[in-house]
């Protein structure tokens, strides 16, 4: 069983990073353009109006939590299982579920807006046409249904035609100086076109129709049962992710608001890795926690090994560049931008390991734990920050975030009793990346 297990592990990993593949190849595509358009964006609004045009981007993913319902790893987890309930019924029933929380959320923004901002009309136009994804993500079962099929090249495809075409919607804009309250409608064509074209591809790739799927209330009940930790989980994530922003503008000013605007823009701009990587096994990491939990537990610490290595590389490089890259990208209005980035681009290493280990808790029904983690790390953030941004500003905000990642995704671990096999696994990761023949046995079959 043993051998077994491991000759399907090493088969499926070429499946897995070829599904990566073009995950990677979307995200470099997206992260080469967005760079030069977002630069472009960036000298064309000035540091204030272009924090401004990323504090609306950034006001509706307060619900995005609750919009998504934190189902996305639970479908997935159900579909590779294939257990009592059939695809149609999974993805209907997402599908209506996601569909009622992002209307929900749309309709709490509406009024937030309304009265927090009674007197700014512009911004409030701004926040709405970028809430609208809020409502076009209950879409996105079908980029879980191709996930589940190590199928990503898909997605990508209906995403990356999307992207180009709001993309130069962008440039056209940026071209014949249009208004602020043009650009972020941008968000709003471009997620209801990568909507609309999902849907075509999986009605025509996947000789299936949304016709056919079906709604479940006991499934409903059952996922909403599983999933409600998780999504109070990436609420609190959000707070400690975004709530950066927020309290910088309120703290701080818009000029510090659109140096770490800037900045982030830099860091957070790797993230995705951790994702592409993570959710590309995860169908393998399913299958092996039913067949062989040796060999499961040996596939975990090489993708949390391998999550190390490359957000550590990440990192040491981002450091030693972010004074070129700051200067070649921004120019001199947005000086000090550099330091900030500095500090921040370490944050992505736990990041990183939060993201593959989170799937262990999925996966051991652990969800409830992922969510008080995360309460501390949200915590930490927002007390860090009130004491930081006054002194400090936008570093400080940096400082808040690099210590409250530390501790909600790998120090806590250890004072959790069924945490702590992932605190291990996590040091062992970190403890193999700086291994002579650390490559070479990341490469290797298990025997």
């Amino acid at each position: 069983m043993i051998k077994t297990s491991s000759q399907k592990l090493s088969t499926t990993a070429r499946k897995a990073f070829a599904n990566a593949g073009w995950v990677f190849f979307d995200r470099i595509f997206r992260m080469a353009t967005a760079l030069l358009v977002g630069v472009w964006s960036a000298r064309y609004l000035g540091p204030s109006q272009f924090g401004l045009l990323n504090f609306a981007n950034v006001f509706p993913t307060v619900l995005t939590s609750l919009a998504g319902l934190g189902l996305a790893n639970i479908l997935v987890t159900e579909i590779v299982r294939k257990g009592d309930y059939s695809e149609n019924q999974l993805l209907g029933t997402g599908f209506i579920l996601r569909l009622i929380a992002g209307t929900v959320s749309l309709f709490i923004i509406t009024v937030l807006v309304h009265v927090l901002y009674r007197d700014q009309p512009v911004l409030q136009a701004m926040i709405l046409f970028t809430s609208s994804v809020l409502v076009c993500q209950s879409v996105d079962v079908i980029d879980l249904h191709f996930q589940s099929r190590v199928k990503s090249r898909l997605s990508v495809t209906a995403k990356s035609i999307a992207f180009v075409l709001s993309t130069l919607l962008r440039v056209y804009f940026l071209a014949n100086h249009f208004s602020l309250l043009a650009f972020s409608s941008v968000v709003f064509v471009e997620s209801a076109l990568s909507a609309l074209i999902l849907i075509l591809i999986y009605n025509r790739e996947e000789d299936q129709h949304i016709r056919q799927w079906r709604f479940n209330g006991a499934l409903a009940i059952r996922l909403l049962t599983m999933a409600w930790p998780i999504m109070v989980a990436d609420f609190f994530i959000f707070l400690y992710m975004r709530s950066d922003q927020y309290m910088l503008k309120e703290l701080a000013n818009d000029l510090e608001l659109g140096k770490f605007s800037a900045a982030l823009r830099l860091s957070e701009v790797w993230y995705f890795i951790a994702t592409a990587i993570t959710s590309s096994f995860y169908p393998t990491l399913v299958n092996l926690k039913t067949q062989n939990e040796a060999s499961f537990q040996r596939a975990f610490r090489k993708l949390l090994s391998l999550l190390a290595f490359i957000s550590i590389l990440i990192a040491v490089f981002i450091s030693f560049a972010a004074p070129y890259l700051v200067a070649l990208l921004y120019g001199r209005q947005y000086a000090g931008v550099d330091r900030i980035l500095v500090i921040h681009i370490w944050s992505a290493v736990f990041v990183f390991m939060g993201v593959g280990s989170s799937y262990w808790f999925v996966l051991h029904n652990k969800q409830r734990i992922l969510l008080a983690k995360t309460i501390v790390g949200a915590l930490v953030n927002i007390l860090l920050n009130l004491v930081l941004i006054p002194a400090y500003g936008a570093i400080g905000t940096s400082v808040a975030t690099l210590v409250a990642q530390f501790i909600s995704a790998y120090f806590i671990n250890y004072f959790i009793t069924s945490a702590r096999p992932v605190f291990y696994a996590q040091s062992a990761a970190f403890a193999d990346v700086f291994k002579p023949n650390f490559i070479r046995s990341l490469l290797k079959q298990d025997p």
